[in-house]
Protein backbone atom coordinates (compact mmCIF):
# COMPACT_ATOMS: atom_id res chain seq x y z
CA UNK A 1 0.00 0.00 0.00
CA UNK A 2 1.45 3.75 -0.91
CA UNK A 3 2.11 5.53 2.10
CA UNK A 4 -0.18 9.25 2.10
CA UNK A 5 2.64 12.04 2.40
CA UNK A 6 2.76 14.07 5.05
CA UNK A 7 3.33 17.81 4.97
CA UNK A 8 4.48 19.43 7.89
CA UNK A 9 5.67 22.88 8.89
CA UNK A 10 9.78 23.47 8.47
CA UNK A 11 9.75 20.56 5.88
CA UNK A 12 11.99 21.67 3.24
CA UNK A 13 11.59 20.20 -0.10
CA UNK A 14 14.06 20.20 -3.16
CA UNK A 15 13.53 19.38 -6.77
CA UNK A 16 15.56 17.38 -8.98
CA UNK A 17 13.55 18.86 -12.44
CA UNK A 18 13.12 21.89 -13.52
CA UNK A 19 9.63 23.67 -13.52
CA UNK A 20 8.50 26.52 -15.45
CA UNK A 21 8.79 29.09 -13.03
CA UNK A 22 12.07 27.47 -10.93
CA UNK A 23 15.65 25.69 -11.89
CA UNK A 24 16.17 22.61 -10.78
CA UNK A 25 17.72 22.53 -7.04
CA UNK A 26 15.93 24.65 -6.04
CA UNK A 27 14.28 24.71 -2.49
CA UNK A 28 10.91 25.25 -0.65
CA UNK A 29 10.42 25.72 2.67
CA UNK A 30 7.19 25.09 4.42
CA UNK A 31 6.24 28.11 6.50
CA UNK A 32 2.30 27.56 6.73
CA UNK A 33 0.00 24.97 6.73
CA UNK A 34 -4.00 25.61 6.52
CA UNK A 35 -7.07 23.51 5.36
CA UNK A 36 -6.09 22.74 2.01
CA UNK A 37 -3.26 25.03 1.52
CA UNK A 38 0.42 25.43 1.84
CA UNK A 39 2.44 28.44 2.63
CA UNK A 40 6.26 28.36 1.46
CA UNK A 41 8.51 30.50 0.65
CA UNK A 42 12.40 29.86 -1.70
CA UNK A 43 15.50 29.54 -0.52
CA UNK A 44 17.77 32.49 -2.11
CA UNK A 45 15.02 34.10 -3.27
CA UNK A 46 14.19 37.79 -2.13
CA UNK A 47 10.47 37.33 -3.23
CA UNK A 48 7.65 37.10 -0.58
CA UNK A 49 6.31 33.71 0.84
CA UNK A 50 3.60 32.12 -1.75
CA UNK A 51 0.61 30.55 -1.06
CA UNK A 52 -0.70 27.84 -2.89
CA UNK A 53 -3.58 24.47 -2.42
CA UNK A 54 -2.32 21.61 -1.11
CA UNK A 55 -3.04 19.97 -4.67
CA UNK A 56 -0.76 22.33 -6.37
CA UNK A 57 1.83 22.02 -3.57
CA UNK A 58 1.98 17.89 -4.04
CA UNK A 59 1.92 18.60 -7.78
CA UNK A 60 4.63 20.68 -8.13
CA UNK A 61 6.29 17.64 -5.56
CA UNK A 62 5.36 14.81 -8.60
CA UNK A 63 6.38 16.79 -11.22
CA UNK A 64 9.67 18.21 -10.24
CA UNK A 65 10.49 14.48 -8.45
CA UNK A 66 11.36 16.87 -4.96
CA UNK A 67 12.87 14.88 -2.49
CA UNK A 68 12.37 16.10 1.28
CA UNK A 69 16.08 17.14 2.46
CA UNK A 70 14.37 18.66 5.82
CA UNK A 71 12.18 17.08 8.21
CA UNK A 72 9.49 18.79 10.11
CA UNK A 73 9.86 20.62 12.99
CA UNK A 74 9.72 18.83 16.16
CA UNK A 75 6.47 20.82 17.44
CA UNK A 76 7.22 19.79 21.05
CA UNK A 77 10.63 21.71 21.10
CA UNK A 78 10.16 24.87 19.38
CA UNK A 79 10.04 27.79 21.56
CA UNK A 80 6.42 29.11 21.42
CA UNK A 81 7.79 33.08 21.50
CA UNK A 82 10.51 31.86 18.34
CA UNK A 83 7.41 30.22 16.50
CA UNK A 84 4.84 32.94 16.92
CA UNK A 85 7.38 35.89 15.92
CA UNK A 86 8.43 33.62 12.82
CA UNK A 87 4.36 33.55 11.85
CA UNK A 88 3.89 37.39 12.48
CA UNK A 89 7.22 37.80 10.22
CA UNK A 90 6.12 35.48 7.16
CA UNK A 91 2.41 36.47 7.58
CA UNK A 92 2.92 40.01 7.21
CA UNK A 93 5.24 39.32 4.27
CA UNK A 94 2.94 37.14 2.65
CA UNK A 95 0.40 40.11 3.32
CA UNK A 96 2.97 42.75 1.48
CA UNK A 97 3.14 44.68 4.40
CA UNK A 98 6.57 46.09 6.52
CA UNK A 99 7.10 46.28 10.05
CA UNK A 100 5.82 49.72 10.02
CA UNK A 101 2.62 49.51 7.96
CA UNK A 102 1.71 46.36 10.82
CA UNK A 103 2.20 48.55 13.47
CA UNK A 104 0.31 51.65 12.09
CA UNK A 105 -2.60 49.03 11.62
CA UNK A 106 -2.60 47.21 14.89
CA UNK A 107 -2.21 50.83 16.73
CA UNK A 108 1.12 49.76 18.15
CA UNK A 109 5.01 50.98 17.74
CA UNK A 110 7.30 50.03 14.70
CA UNK A 111 9.46 48.50 17.52
CA UNK A 112 7.11 46.16 19.36
CA UNK A 113 6.60 44.03 16.14
CA UNK A 114 10.53 43.69 15.85
CA UNK A 115 10.34 42.71 19.39
CA UNK A 116 7.67 40.00 18.87
CA UNK A 117 9.18 38.88 15.61
CA UNK A 118 12.88 37.84 16.78
CA UNK A 119 11.29 36.11 19.54
CA UNK A 120 10.70 38.22 22.29
CA UNK A 121 6.34 38.07 22.85
CA UNK A 122 6.00 40.55 25.85
CA UNK A 123 2.89 41.62 25.59
CA UNK A 124 1.83 39.74 22.41
CA UNK A 125 -1.05 38.01 23.65
CA UNK A 126 -3.20 41.03 24.32
CA UNK A 127 -2.72 42.22 20.68
CA UNK A 128 -2.91 38.57 18.80
CA UNK A 129 -6.88 39.52 17.80
CA UNK A 130 -5.62 43.05 15.98
CA UNK A 131 -3.09 40.75 14.85
CA UNK A 132 -4.57 38.05 13.29
CA UNK A 133 -7.05 40.56 11.82
CA UNK A 134 -4.92 42.32 9.60
CA UNK A 135 -2.43 39.91 8.42
CA UNK A 136 -6.17 37.81 7.56
CA UNK A 137 -5.97 34.32 9.58
CA UNK A 138 -7.69 33.48 12.42
CA UNK A 139 -6.39 33.80 15.94
CA UNK A 140 -5.63 29.95 16.50
CA UNK A 141 -3.85 29.93 13.14
CA UNK A 142 -2.07 32.27 13.88
CA UNK A 143 -1.00 31.17 16.93
CA UNK A 144 -0.25 27.35 16.55
CA UNK A 145 0.29 27.95 12.36
CA UNK A 146 -2.14 25.99 11.20
CA UNK A 147 -5.98 25.47 11.15
CA UNK A 148 -7.97 22.55 12.81
CA UNK A 149 -7.24 19.11 10.98
CA UNK A 150 -8.44 15.51 11.78
CA UNK A 151 -5.15 13.78 12.93
CA UNK A 152 -5.02 10.67 14.66
CA UNK A 153 -2.91 10.28 18.29
CA UNK A 154 -2.63 7.55 20.88
CA UNK A 155 -3.49 9.47 23.95
CA UNK A 156 -3.42 8.70 27.61
CA UNK A 157 -6.37 9.59 29.78
CA UNK A 158 -4.32 12.52 31.26
CA UNK A 159 -3.17 13.53 27.75
CA UNK A 160 -6.85 13.43 27.00
CA UNK A 161 -8.02 15.55 29.32
CA UNK A 162 -5.21 17.96 29.60
CA UNK A 163 -6.04 18.59 25.59
CA UNK A 164 -9.83 18.55 26.17
CA UNK A 165 -9.18 21.43 28.59
CA UNK A 166 -6.52 23.36 26.16
CA UNK A 167 -8.57 23.56 23.43
CA UNK A 168 -11.96 25.43 25.94
CA UNK A 169 -8.64 28.33 26.22
CA UNK A 170 -8.32 31.65 24.83
CA UNK A 171 -5.33 31.88 22.73
CA UNK A 172 -3.82 34.53 24.67
CA UNK A 173 -3.95 31.72 27.80
CA UNK A 174 -2.92 29.22 25.35
CA UNK A 175 0.24 31.20 24.74
CA UNK A 176 0.59 31.36 28.34
CA UNK A 177 0.33 27.69 29.09
CA UNK A 178 2.99 26.78 26.10
CA UNK A 179 5.32 29.28 27.56
CA UNK A 180 4.98 27.61 31.40
CA UNK A 181 5.40 23.82 29.96
CA UNK A 182 8.06 25.63 28.26
CA UNK A 183 9.78 26.24 31.38
CA UNK A 184 8.88 23.59 33.19
CA UNK A 185 10.50 21.42 30.68
CA UNK A 186 13.31 23.32 30.38
CA UNK A 187 13.73 23.18 33.91
CA UNK A 188 13.58 18.95 34.43
CA UNK A 189 16.40 19.05 31.03
CA UNK A 190 18.76 21.78 33.83
CA UNK A 191 18.24 19.43 36.57
CA UNK A 192 19.28 16.34 34.30
CA UNK A 193 22.34 17.57 33.06
CA UNK A 194 23.34 18.94 37.03
CA UNK A 195 22.98 15.44 37.93
CA UNK A 196 25.31 14.27 34.91
CA UNK A 197 28.07 16.80 36.19
CA UNK A 198 30.75 15.28 38.19
CA UNK A 199 30.93 16.51 41.77
CA UNK A 200 34.74 17.36 42.07
CA UNK A 201 35.59 18.27 45.59
CA UNK A 202 37.53 21.38 46.42
CA UNK A 203 41.46 20.61 47.47
CA UNK A 204 41.42 20.94 51.57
Amino acid sequence: MKKTLQLGLGQKWTSFVAAPDQAAGSVREIITLSKGSVGFRVEGEPSVPTEVSEVAYRAWIRETEAVLTTDSLPYAQLSPGLELGRRIRLLREMAGLSQQQLAEKVGISRSAVAFWETGRSGHVGKHLGGLAAVLGVEPEVLLTGMAYKAIQATLTPDESTMLALYRQLDPLIKLQAQKWIERRVRHKENEGQNAKTPHTPKPV
